[in-house]
């Protein structure tokens, strides 16, 4: 009965761990999504060759689409991260 209680408490820490960790992962990609939509409002605002305009209009809004998809998956997820929300559950600027 101990080692069937001990194996079930280790398996239970173990599911924990790993959904922190999944937590940590999301949350890291939602700051690397961010750090890429920042990059493209650079790279856009930067471009003046008429044919790179359309390029960066394209690289700007699938930046955009990501970070905004990451979002909302951490919403769901329920992260409380104050690097992604804040009190509000807004995201932070």
């Amino acid at each position: 009965m101990k080692n069937y209680l001990k194996s079930l408490l280790n398996m239970i820490k173990k599911e924990e761990t790993q959904a922190e960790e999944e937590g940590r992962e999301l949350v890291e990609r939602v700051h690397a999504a961010k750090d890429g939509w920042i990059a493209a409002q650079s790279y856009f605002e930067s471009v003046s060759d008429p044919d790179l305009v359309d390029y960066a209009i394209y690289e700007l809004e699938a930046a955009r689409r990501k970070y905004m998809y990451l979002l909302k998956l951490a919403r769901a997820e329920g992260l409380a991260d104050t690097r992604i929300f804040d009190d509000n559950n807004q995201a932070v600027r």
